[in-house]
């Protein structure tokens, strides 16, 4: 049984990565199969026990609230605004601009960020003669290095803090820093390569075309939209305190932002819930589910243990370096819902050394999350915003030179994230 549960898994991962089949529906074909076969041996209870329904419900809930805040114009009026605060600096244009998407993309997903913010940058780039490469290139990673920052930002995350069970403010209270500081570095580097662009000034005439108000439609509605937005986000912060699932949490932010904005026309929104993605999720929990069952996990964290020697910072260190390389090239979920599990059974397999396991989820997310910088489909907000440069602006980044930058943004955002991992241990 262990042999098809894993024949499944790689089969399921080969079509993933090459994407010759939709990957929900060899996910879901192969999580069903083996509940067919009854790798569980009562179907029913294996899936209740593979499905992890916080993380569903999070995710319905949450993008419903995403779609409901985006009528309001709210994330097009912080872009606009940003652009204005920056100034007649095209340095301090591209650092506003890299950090406002970081933020906006630590609570909404990152593909939703690039196409908010991307379009915005064309037409700044068009009215200051500017090359949009360098900022949509900076877009890209400050979104997935935004994404790293909190609980909700990128999906790994929502899978790790919800087997972990880390409270939102907990997490962004270790994450946000180290997040900060490798966007200024990976900025600077952008901006050493970069550096003849980003030496220029212009007029202030030039940005005075840019109305945040026009993206306004209704001024009670973004008034409304906006104490919302920080009612959930303050329901996040003190969720330890209040004792929510952020499965509820999600809930209350989708289907109450309908109820106050949206109430007499649901069914659009409901629409746009990324059905895909969900019965993903579904489709890998049930693999994982079943390789955990079989004992599949059990062995990876067995020769984790032996690899490392029972060595705390050494398997810290692998944990962020594999991730990381591995999520440059093969989707970060799967590879975050295999390794969960596994970091489980360490207690189990070394208490001594391994009874607190709480800073190696933040070594995975570090991992994970920024290891999609590497490579052009390491993410997809990496895929949709050089679709957009190619599209609008005919200008195509090849492989080889995202690779090069990549590479090195990877390589630094690593290196801190390692650094950190000892920090942790101290501390945690």
């Amino acid at each position: 049984m262990e042999f098809l549960v894993l024949a499944t898994f790689f089969i399921v991962l080969y079509f993933v990565i090459t994407e010759r089949l939709n990957k929900t529906v060899i996910a879901m074909a192969g999580g069903l199969t083996l509940l067919a076969i009854r790798v569980f041996p009562d179907p029913y209870e294996g899936l209740k026990e593979s499905l992890d329904i916080n993380t569903i419900l999070f995710l319905i809930g949450m993008m419903i609230f995403v779609r409901v805040m985006e009528q309001s114009g709210i994330f097009q009026y912080l872009a606009i605004k940003t652009v204005k605060i920056a100034g007649t600096s095209v340095f301090k244009l591209f650092f506003a601009l890299t950090f406002i998407v970081a933020f906006v993309s630590s609570f909404i997903d990152n593909v939703t960020t690039i196409l908010i913010f991307v379009p915005v940058t064309f037409a700044i780039t068009d009215i200051l003669g500017l090359d949009p490469v360098p900022f949509v290139l900076g877009e890209i990673f400050a979104s997935n290095i935004g994404g790293t920052m909190t609980p909700i930002g990128d999906p790994p995350n929502i899978l790790i803090t919800s087997a972990a069970k880390i409270p939102f403010s907990e997490f962004a209270e270790f994450m946000v820093p180290v997040n900060l500081l490798i966007l200024f570095l990976v900025d600077l580097v952008l901006v050493v390569i970069y550096r003849e662009q980003f030496s220029n000034k212009f007029p202030k005439e030039f940005i005075a075309g840019f109305d945040e108000s026009k993206v306004i439609k209704s001024q009670r509605r973004f008034v409304q939209s906006a104490l919302f937005m920080l009612f959930i986000v303050v329901l996040f912060v003190f969720q330890k305190q209040l004792k929510l699932e952020s499965s509820i949490i999600g809930l209350i932010a989708g289907f109450f932002g309908l109820l106050l904005f949206e109430r007499e026309e649901i069914t659009p929104f409901l629409e746009k819930v990324e059905w895909e993605v969900i019965f993903f999720f579904i489709g890998l929990f049930i693999i994982t589910g079943a390789m955990e069952h079989v004992g599949v996990m059990s062995r990876i964290a067995h020769w984790l243990v032996d690899i490392s020697r029972g060595s705390r910072p050494f398997l810290g260190s692998l944990l962020v370096w594999i991730s990381g390389i591995i999520s440059g090239f093969v989707d970060n979920i799967p590879f975050t819902a295999t390794m969960i599990p596994v970091l489980k059974e360490l207690p189990q397999i070394n208490p001594s050394a391994f009874s607190h396991i709480h800073p190696f989820w933040f070594a995975l997310s570090l991992g994970a999350c920024l290891g999609g910088n590497m490579t052009p489909v390491g993410a997809s907000a990496n895929v949709v915003g050089l679709s957009l440069l190619k599209k609008y602006k005919e200008r195509e980044v090849r492989f080889v030179e995202f690779l090069k930058i990549g590479t090195v943004v990877t390589l630094i955002s690593l290196l801190v994230s390692n650094l950190y991992f000892f920090f942790l241990l101290r501390v945690l």
